[in-house]
């Protein structure tokens, strides 16, 4: 028993260092209590936060949750909210690269922001890839979901005037000239290009979900994925 007992041990122990080193944000994340943090509720912000602020940051997550709880008919998600208002803290915990807010998940669900993501728009992005999340789960959405899709989903809830479709529309000449995020799986092909090429492949991404998208296909989508269908199968059903 005492064998077993040890061998179990290192054998967390192990895990727990792989886990360290190739997820280190959302091991951070996981482990949000043990940091100098304060908390309200579920959302975590350092000590310096004013209270205006976090009034503020509180104010745009209930906004958020209702637009996304009614994109997805109800929400299911219940992430942490952690607020970095540094760099440092941002990069720690939220992404290896700044960018305004990341929704991390692996073991739960967090949603980082930084200063700049304190937005309507941008956190109801992030909630909305938590649901899906939510919905099938770590490893049907890391080895099924296109990168294209899960961005394009949670854009149908970020109403921001230059990812908007009439905005593709007047940049595409009419829908004609599209990026083919079809074929980008995953974020070393979405996310690379300059500045304009990554937001034409949001705005596209949008554009063939938004025409993809009734409440109900989606949710056959999420029970055919959830039932082992592939995505080609859920999708193109």
């Amino acid at each position: 028993m005492k064998k077993v007992l040890i061998t179990f041990v290192i054998i967390l122990g192990i895990t727990s260092i792989g886990h360290a080193l190739v997820l280190p944000q959302a091991t951070r994340c996981l482990f949000i209590d043990l940091y100098a943090f304060e908390k309200e509720g579920d959302i975590y912000f350092r000590s310096h936060v004013n209270a205006n602020e976090r009034a503020e940051l509180k104010s745009l997550i209930d906004e958020a949750e209702k637009r996304v709880a009614a994109f997805w008919d109800k929400k299911l998600a219940s992430p942490k909210f952690i607020y970095c208002d540094t760099d440092e803290d941002y990069l720690r915990f939220g992404a290896p690269f700044l960018t305004p807010a990341a929704a991390v998940m692996h073991i739960g669900s967090y949603v980082v922001i930084s200063s700049d993501g304190m937005d309507l728009d941008i956190i109801s992005h992030e909630l909305s890839h938590t649901e899906l999340f939510e919905r099938i789960g770590l490893i049907n959405r890391s080895l099924k979901i296109p990168v294209w899709f899960d961005e394009g989903l949670a854009m149908q809830v970020d109403h921001r005037s230059y990812y908007s479709l009439d905005t593709l529309k007047a940049l595409s000449n009419n829908y004609q000239h599209l990026p083919n995020v079809k074929s980008m799986k995953d974020y070393a092909s979405f996310g690379t290009g300059t500045r304009d090429e990554i937001m034409m492949n949001y705005r596209t991404a949008k554009y063939y979900v938004f025409n993809w998208h009734t409440p109900e296909i989606l949710d056959s989508f999420i029970q055919d994925i959830n039932e082992g269908k592939s995505f080609t199968e859920a999708f193109d059903k």
